[in-house]
């Protein structure tokens, strides 16, 4: 019989948290192309496009600057938001790892938004997409900070 502390399954509890919440952004990320981006994206120049996706396609008049941030941006974001919370879900209590795979996988997002620029990587750069990146693993150290490292570790 094992014996799980009240620390333990807190620990677990984030854990798993931090797992579900990484899936729903992402989802949430992929959700932004699938209803309102171009369904023609470089994307689909790789991996098959779905037939579904033009039945589900929403156009979206595109004059307004937070609309296009909403649009183009947020979508990098969410998806950097979600490789964070996967690292921190895995290594919630190691932070050394979490830190080193943290910065390792911040380095390889720069660089792929970066080499867009080189056009190395296909994609068109913008360096809101950087500022959204940004954002959003400020946000998220922020709500560790006060929220699961005070209570959790």
């Amino acid at each position: 019989m094992v014996i799980v502390s009240t620390h333990g399954k807190r620990i677990q509890q984030t854990k798993f948290v931090y797992w579900v919440c990484a899936a729903l952004i992402l989802l949430g990320g992929i959700a932004i192309y699938f209803f309102f981006r171009n369904p023609n994206i470089i994307l689909f120049n790789y991996i098959p496009k779905p037939g579904i996706i033009n039945t589900f396609h929403i156009p979206v008049r595109k004059h307004s600057l937070l609309l296009s941030i909403l649009l183009y941006n947020v979508p990098d974001g969410l998806w950097f938001l979600s490789g964070l919370l996967v690292i921190r879900a895995v290594w919630l209590i190691n932070q050394k790892w979490r830190m080193i795979y943290a910065c390792i996988f911040a380095l390889i997002a720069v660089m792929m938004e970066t080499l867009q620029m080189t056009r190395f990587v296909p994609g068109t750069f913008d360096v809101l997409d950087l500022v959204s990146m940004a954002f959003f693993a400020f946000l998220e150290s922020i709500i560790f900070n006060i929220f699961v490292k005070r209570s959790v570790l």
